[in-house]
């Protein structure tokens, strides 16, 4: 699961809508237009890591892969072929190792900027 650092919010949102197995992606869009809806005048970078950090909180730790289904917009070719089923339980946890991933190259990101 090698995947490069994001460069911007836009880039790491293309990785996370291609590559992540669970529809967990769809809260990561909730909660970023959740933030727009209430005309948040921070960054998009800042938006997108309030947004992944607040679902990790939901998720993390817990064991709520059960309610969740695959990601319709995975592009993986080794994920999601007619040959094999969706197992919920992996998915979630290569989910959510992504999403830290994805994170910690986000505030990588924020910490460059910053220091400008």
């Amino acid at each position: 699961m090698p995947l490069e650092k994001p460069c911007s919010p836009g880039h790491c949102l293309g990785m996370l809508n291609d590559h992540m197995r669970t529809d967990i992606l769809r809260s990561v869009h909730e909660h970023i237009q959740a933030r727009r809806d209430h005309r948040v005048t921070q960054s998009p970078l800042v938006i997108l890591i309030a947004s992944i950090e607040a679902v990790l909180l939901v998720f993390e730790g817990r064991t709520l892969f059960a309610g969740i289904g695959p990601n319709p917009f995975n592009t993986d070719p080794r994920y999601g072929t007619s040959t094999r089923r969706f197992q919920a339980e992996t998915a979630y946890h290569h989910d959510l190792a992504l999403l830290h991933a994805q994170l910690e190259g986000l505030r990588e990101l924020l910490a460059g900027i910053d220091r400008w």
